[in-house]
């Protein structure tokens, strides 16, 4: 019989063999909640949601090496529910998910690819294309930091959105995805006005050259001392970092 993608009565792979099986009852919680991405307007709001729901296993793992077993664990699980939403999560982690965990996912989305599948959403096309158009520099000099944006468009000029790091001492202090650019740009002007801050336009090799090593340092730095905001945007802050030149 065959039982590749194209028939009815393709094989279902049987439970998988997980790195971490105590914590299923968690991984069944992300299928449950897969089901959220239906509704997503758009790829970057699917983008910054598994952002979100990652940085929840980050923040709760207690080392590198034991969230890289969960992400694994996770696409297994993902893979065998096989629900729509589960073929959803498992796309955007293909385009945007940890690095080293995107081959696997994109396997399972293979895997799952077929007549029984709903349509996913339009917007699963523009997963990971966003492309970074500008970058500044915002300076206070009565704080000991400074504010980095990032703006980035999807390659039909929707999505306009930013990413905000502020260093202090070579480390970042503050991550933050932008999503209302009008009022972050009305915000500026404001403060500028006022006379309280410095903007510098900054060509984006320049912000790469500041930003990727900042990040980068990051990895020294104890999960324990990183807040639950901070977390969530790792993800999401570690892929548009990349798409600087």
């Amino acid at each position: 019989m065959s039982t590749d993608g194209n028939n009815l009565f393709r094989v279902v792979p049987g439970p998988p063999k997980l790195a971490l099986p105590g914590l299923l009852p968690v991984y069944d919680l992300y299928v449950r909640a897969s089901a959220e991405l239906l509704t997503r307007g758009g790829a970057l709001e699917a983008e910054l949601w598994l952002s979100a729901q990652l940085g929840e296993l980050s923040q709760a793992a207690p080392d590198a090496e034991a969230l890289g077993k969960a992400c694994s664990d996770l696409i297994k699980v993902l893979r065998r529910a096989g629900t729509p939403g589960a073929y959803v999560f498992l796309a955007v982690m293909a385009a945007v998910g940890p690095e080293e965990h995107r081959p696997a996912a994109a396997k399972a989305v293979a895997d799952l690819t077929g007549p029984l599948l709903p349509t996913p959403p339009a917007w699963t096309a523009d997963l990971g294309l966003a492309k970074a158009v500008d970058a500044c520099s915002i300076e206070d000099g009565t704080l000991d930091r400074t504010q980095y944006l990032v703006e980035y468009r999807y390659p039909d000029g929707s999505g306009h959105h930013a990413l905000s790091i502020s260093l202090s001492a070579g480390l970042p202090v503050q991550l933050v995805a932008v999503t209302d650019m009008m009022g972050m740009r009305a915000e500026v002007r404001r403060v500028l006005e006022e006379g309280e801050v410095v903007v510098t336009a900054l060509p984006l090799p320049t912000a790469s050259l500041i930003l990727r090593p900042a990040f980068a340092e990051l990895e020294s730095v104890p999960r324990v001392e990183l807040t639950g905001p901070f977390h969530a945007n790792l993800l999401f802050a570690a892929h548009r970092l990349a798409l600087l030149p």
